[in-house]
């Protein structure tokens, strides 16, 4: 039988229906098709099968079926459109949402380049209003001024912390290339001379140094330094260079910091001392902080430790008064650092500092226990209540000519014990502003030795901030007395003669040699807090100015008690 004639034999409601069910299929498919370029919502569901059609009974049954097949069809038709629309209407909104956040932040970075501009509106890259003035034309302030090679991060997460090995709060990007590290330091002082009735110089309460620091890198190789200081003189910047650190045998630093001469001086910081402060040369005659570039590093497997920079010349002093440069070199070796045995930590080497100078006075006075200054013996400052002084240099004084020093070393630590010791000597060229006079070369030296020990059981192999076994707390279950160190150092200094029989001091007031003995205990509380007790001798070659009459005195005894805290 031919195709015709079966659908002729077929039933016309049965046609009826088959045709009526391709259209709706058709209907759907159309429907899917129309909204390709929306994301994919439920599937459409099926009200009755096409099997179940055909298992209908009789005409009527089946007509009611396909009837209730359509209505519930065009339901479910009905719900896909508002479900559609109300997606279409989502999906605006959020691509809108998105724009204005494109838009918000383009025009953020464009106020932060804004901000940043120097406030010449000839100049490029500030202006007010709307626009930006670029040489005489303007261009719309969301623009970027930087096209090409501008990374567009935004703004970079940062995450917080606390370094507990090398101290200091710290925030850094996730890949560590970003950080900022603070850091902080305060001293405060409690000094008792036992002679009484002393002028200026007397017992009180004083703070020797109030320090904030801001460090850290932009990139992990660019290294940077910000701090700060108050001093019993002055507030004024500390350090501020920047280092290039690509590898840890030769690194680049330029800015305002420590000079590399004596190992007290550069290889140690304050807070990590063994007394209150340096020995009576390095107090007097370090060369402190200068703006210069440096390199250095450690050689041979971190055995040898150099460094090596010109610097302006002037001591802690923020510029230059001649042309001249100074030259500043230290080494430090460890022949045993990579062995085992007890010589593993010993230290020798030494430094050198050579220049010509043309500047005021530093230090204008010589004193037993403070950082060299310009403060003269007449300055109202605190510096000449807190501290003895036994050589003023008279009036009309200046630093001119070639300096030259040069320094031994040798340090060792070995468990519980700490040993340091240095000779230093050389000269320095002074001068009177009186018309005629030639520079006089003024010979000084000095050495100290210096011993220490910690009684509790911790052990270093360099001066560091002890972290105690057992840290100082009263609390039930956590009771400790933290840790302790006994120390003793004597340290002398010496000034030619020429500073008398050329007219730079007065012999009738000031001495040119010193002693002195210190013996002390320090506390550490915990690896933050440390509190230094100190009985500080100090012998003169010939009385010194006491107090005015003029009273004069040969030695000096104080009692030193100092809080620290460093973190």
């Amino acid at each position: 039988m031919t195709r015709a004639g079966r659908l002729a034999r077929t039933p016309r409601c049965q046609r009826g229906v088959g045709s009526w069910i391709l259209g709706v299929v058709a209907a759907i498919f159309w429907a899917s098709s129309a909204r390709a370029q929306t994301p994919s919502l439920p599937p459409l569901p099926t009200a009755l099968s096409v099997a179940a059609a055909n298992d209908a009974t009789g005409p009527d049954d089946l007509q009611a079926q396909l009837k209730k097949l359509a209505e519930m069809n065009k339901a479910i038709l009905e719900k896909y459109e508002d479900l559609s629309k109300k997606y279409d209407n989502l999906n605006k909104k959020f691509e809108e949402n998105q724009a204005k956040e494109k838009g918000d932040k383009a025009k953020a970075d464009d106020d932060e380049a804004h901000d940043s501009g120097d406030g010449d509106e000839t100049g490029g890259t500030s202006g007010g209003g709307g626009s930006q003035t670029i040489g005489g034309g303007a261009r719309p302030r969301n623009r970027e001024a930087q096209d090409v090679g501008n990374r567009r991060l935004g703004k970079i997460p940062l995450k917080a912390n606390y370094n507990y090995g090398s101290n200091g709060f710290q925030f850094e990007s996730e890949n560590e290339e970003l950080q900022l590290r603070i850091r902080a330091e305060l001293q405060a002082d409690a000094m008792i001379y036992q002679q009484s009735n002393q002028n200026p110089v007397n017992s009180g309460l004083y703070i020797p140094r109030t320090r904030f620091y801001f460090q850290g890198y932009f990139t992990k190789p660019v290294e940077y330094q910000l701090s700060f200081q108050r001093s019993l003189n002055t507030l004024a910047p500390l350090n501020v260079y920047l280092n290039f650190h690509f590898d840890d045998r030769f690194q680049l630093r330029v800015g305002r910091y420590k000079v590399p001469y004596l190992y007290e001086w550069y290889h140690i910081n304050n807070w990590r001392l063994i007394a209150p402060e340096r020995s009576l040369f390095g107090l007097n005659f370090q060369p402190s902080r200068q703006v210069g570039l440096m390199g250095w590093g450690q050689l041979f497997d971190k055995r040898l430790e150099y460094a090596a920079g010109v610097f302006n010349g002037p001591r802690n002093s923020f510029q230059d008064f001649n042309g001249a440069k100074n030259f500043d070199g230290f080494l430090n070796f460890k022949p045993f650092e990579q062995t085992d045995s007890f010589l593993q930590n010993l230290n020798v080497g030494g430094s050198v500092d050579y220049g010509y100078q043309n500047n005021p006075l530093v230090p204008a006075v010589l004193r037993t226990s403070v950082n060299a200054s310009s403060d003269t013996i007449t300055s109202t400052n605190p510096l000449n209540t807190a501290i003895i002084p036994f050589l003023a240099f008279n009036n009309g004084v200046r630093e001119q000519g070639l300096r030259a020093l040069w320094d031994l070393h040798l340090a060792y630590y070995y468990k519980g014990l700490s040993v340091m010791g240095s000779w230093s000597s050389g000269f320095e060229s002074y001068s009177k502003t009186s018309a005629g006079s030639r520079p006089v070369h003024l010979p000084v030296g000095g050495y100290y030795a210096q011993v220490a020990y910690i009684l509790t059981g911790e052990t270093i192999n360099d001066r560091v901030l002890l972290d105690p076994i057992r840290r100082f707390d009263l609390r039930h279950g956590k009771f400790g007395l933290g840790a302790f160190e006994v120390h003793s150092r004597f340290s002398q200094l010496s000034v030619g003669e020429e500073v008398f029989t050329q007219g730079l001091a007065d012999r009738n007031l000031w001495t040119n040699q010193a002693r002195m003995v210190d013996v002390g205990l320090n506390w550490y509380v915990n690896k933050w807090i440390r509190i230094n007790f100190d009985w500080e001798h100090a012998m003169f070659a010939q009385p010194v100015y006491y107090r005015p009459g003029p009273g004069l005195q040969k030695t000096s005894d104080l009692f030193w008690m100092r809080f620290q805290l460093f973190f």
